[in-house]
């Protein structure tokens, strides 16, 4: 069975952000097992959703910002 390439991506992010913040191979492991089903694609999917998320938050408050600035002028 063939590994696409996003699916070789995310896995990759998903563990070397698990590696960076844990540091600990047995809380690397403990992590990964209990928080994302045992899959770093998993973690590097969660990865991107909050990153997304974050995208959204900035962009929205930025308009937010925008309309009460010029509501207001």
């Amino acid at each position: 069975m063939k590994v696409r390439i996003g699916e070789r991506l995310l896995a990759k992010t998903g563990e070397l952000y698990l590696q960076l913040r844990l540091r600990n191979k047995s809380a690397v492991e403990r992590e990964l097992t209990i928080k994302y089903g045992g899959q770093y694609r998993n973690a590097g999917l969660m990865l991107l959703f909050d990153v997304l998320m974050a995208l959204a938050v900035v962009a929205v408050v930025g308009l937010v910002t925008i309309v009460l600035y010029f509501t207001t002028v």
